[in-house]
């Protein structure tokens, strides 16, 4: 698993009431929010707490930091924990930081594929009014993560104790975005060279040869690439910082661009996805080139608005003067003139506040209609307008093995029959939710939430009777009849006793599940032949007391 403290850089982020309304937002999603936990106040109402929350964190005037901690425990794909288990741990971490009597409020989110819990966290004491800020607790919540993989058998993830920071910085930027950042391309292509530098001349001919150049900036040292992207030295690796180059090169030496302007660049860093089992080339370019144009469109759109807005304000001001004059014209007594001058001020003020309010309006709808997406967020809309091409993308980034609770097919058919079905317009796209950077499509059969992989129908933890006879109709109609269920044994065992008791007609591949599937049947059957016969002979009797 992995736990984080979000850094809250700014007031408007540090207010409390505003975290929560964003972690308890839906956003549309049937499935987004499993559980809200609120802990140590005087009520369990979510309202009740925010203002109990609030109006202690006031009473701290002395505090300048921020107030609130943002911790986020994420758990491995496919990996899920009972509820009892997730309050277990989320009251550990808290304990383990120090925030032992600390109010909070703990929302559980499951609308991808990793389940994972915000713990928005009230600083102030509620009793002592100060403020705690936890010492080194990296190291504290990397240890505490290490212990519950352990004990809950869960995934073992390198965390922060056991990596190197700028791998593990790479490592999400690519990870979250899709696309190959300038940091992990410097340490896969040119870092060992730049190591190997003896002097500082020797060093810019290495950085040219890769298109990169290195600056001062601050107290620091930034590597540039030639599209004007740039990194911290000290980010790619702790031997580049400014301190450590000094004292091995000697005195910075800037680079001399009339040298380096004649050098051929072997290498260049340009932003593109990440290696793949599938060709991306065209599908990026299409990419880069409608984010392009929605720049341009944003751009002119924008133009046009301040353009518009301008243009009804001098109308504005001029209707106004006019007003002023005529006001001046008319002979009606001082107090009466000045009562006339400030209805038409007011009239002014009313309009010029209508013709920006307006404007805001119009700017927000413009800025929402063409914002930049990212290369994963736009594989994903795409997917969602069914383009098959950025589904099959999306779901090649998958690594590992899935598992978590789940209805498949055997193993000897692939993943063709599922993306088939999206393609004929099986999952429609007004019942599409949502669709995960690794291609999980949620949409709706009827009531039931389906969670799709292309591979499998996922199946989260204390799912009902009723909605598992749904979503076994539904892997019938993708799969077939004959399914393979593999998950916690409970969740098999519950398959089958629903499919028998249903009667429906499904086979397992599994040989102990399919016969403990048919004894099911035969005892049902026998169940409903005894039931029928008791109810005859009750009939018969009643007929002969007749």
């Amino acid at each position: 698993m992995i736990a984080k403290i979000i850094p809250i850089k700014s007031a408007r982020k540090s207010n409390f009431s505003a975290l929560i309304q964003y972690l308890t937002d839906p956003q549309g999603k049937s499935e987004r929010i499993s559980q809200i936990k609120v802990s140590n106040c005087y009520s369990d109402d979510q309202t009740a707490a925010l203002i109990e929350i609030q109006n202690t964190q006031e009473m701290n005037k002395r505090a300048k930091s921020d107030k609130t901690c943002h911790l986020v425990l994420s758990f491995p794909e496919g990996e899920r924990l009972s509820f009892e288990s997730l309050n277990a741990i989320e009251e550990r971490f808290c304990d383990v930081l120090g925030f032992n009597g600390h109010q909070r409020i703990s929302v559980v989110h499951d609308d991808t594929n990793n389940l994972h819990i915000h713990i928005a966290i009230n600083k102030i004491h509620p009793k002592n009014l100060t403020i705690h800020n936890p010492y080194y607790d990296y190291k504290k919540v990397a240890k505490l993560c290490e212990q519950i993989e352990q004990e809950y058998g869960l995934t073992t993830v390198n965390h922060e104790t056991v990596s190197d920071k700028a791998a593990r910085v790479a490592q999400e930027i690519e990870a979250r975005t899709g696309v190959e950042s300038l940091l992990g391309w410097i340490k896969r292509e040119a870092l060992t060279e730049i190591k190997d530098a003896d002097n500082w001349q020797d060093l810019h001919q290495v950085l040219a040869r890769h298109g990169l150049e290195i600056k001062e900036r601050g107290n620091g040292l930034v590597l540039v690439a030639n599209n004007s992207v740039a990194v911290k030295a000290s980010s790619v690796d702790r031997s580049l910082s400014k301190g450590n180059l000094t004292r091995r090169l000697g005195a910075f030496v800037p680079v001399d661009n009339s040298k380096q302007s004649s050098q051929q660049n072997a290498k260049q860093y340009q932003p593109k996805p990440l290696q793949n089992r599938m060709d991306t080339s065209k599908l990026y370019a299409r990419y880069q080139q409608e984010q392009a144009n929605s720049v341009r469109q944003r751009t002119t759109q924008w133009a046009m608005l301040r353009h518009k807005r301008d243009q009804l304000i001098e109308r504005a001001k001029r209707e106004a003067k006019l007003k002023r004059n005529i006001i001046k014209s008319i002979k009606a007594g001082r107090l009466a003139n000045k009562a006339l001058y400030a209805t038409a001020h007011q009239q002014f003020k009313t309009t010029i506040d209508v013709i920006k309010s307006d404007y805001q309006k119009a700017y927000q709808h413009s800025k929402a209609s063409h914002s930049r997406r990212g290369w994963l967020d736009w594989l994903a809309f795409e997917a969602k307008l069914g383009k098959t091409q950025a589904l099959a993308v999306l779901r090649s980034r998958r690594v590992g093995q899935f598992k978590g609770n789940q209805i498949t097919v055997e193993q000897s058919h692939d993943d063709s029959i599922a993306n088939s079905h999206f393609k004929d317009g099986f999952i429609k796209d007004s019942f599409v939710e949502s669709i995960t950077k690794i291609g999980t499509v949620t949409y709706k059969a009827g009531s039931t939430t389906i969670r799709d992989d292309g591979k499998r129908l996922i199946v989260l933890p204390d799912t009902s009777q009723e909605v598992l006879v749904d979503i076994l109709q539904v892997a019938i109609k993708k799969y077939g009849s004959h399914l393979a269920i593999n998950g916690t044994e409970p969740f098999r065992l519950e398959i089958a006793q629903v499919a028998a008791q249903n009667k429906m007609r499904v086979t397992f591949d599994d040989k102990r599940l399919e016969q403990y599937r048919q004894q099911l049947m035969k005892q049902h059957a026998f169940s409903r032949t005894q039931s029928a016969g008791q109810k005859q002979s009750v009939t018969s009797t009643t007929r002969r007391s007749l």
